[in-house]
């Protein structure tokens, strides 16, 4: 993803949701990551929408947590870990999510 993009994303957007991230974003250590990033992401926490897929055996359950079908997981890269962004929690609805992302986790 083009470092453009994310940063208009982040720029435009109070809270970020689905924004376009870098490739191999949640799998690059902190310390090697191009100040771009650290200056748009760092303590910037974001939503990523994530829809059900695999196996209907599972899509149950998945509807059971996530009743619209669609978990909101609220991420943020704040060094909580070494290599990827830190996943603040998992929401069922987007206001629950924004919520996390105005307020900070709950631990």
């Amino acid at each position: 993803m083009c470092e453009v993009k994310t940063r208009k994303a982040f720029l435009e957007e109070d809270i970020p949701v689905n924004p376009p991230l870098p490739e191999y974003f949640n799998s690059t250590p902190n310390d090697e990551r191009p100040e771009w990033q650290i200056e748009v992401f760092w303590n910037r926490p974001f939503v990523e929408m994530i829809s059900f897929f695999g196996n209907a055996e599972f899509r149950e359950d998945w509807y059971k947590h996530w009743p619209s079908g669609i978990r909101y997981d609220v991420r943020c890269l704040d060094g909580g870990a070494w290599d990827r962004s830190t996943c603040w929690g998992m929401f069922p609805t987007l206001d629950e999510a924004i919520e996390c992302c105005k307020n900070g986790p709950m631990w």
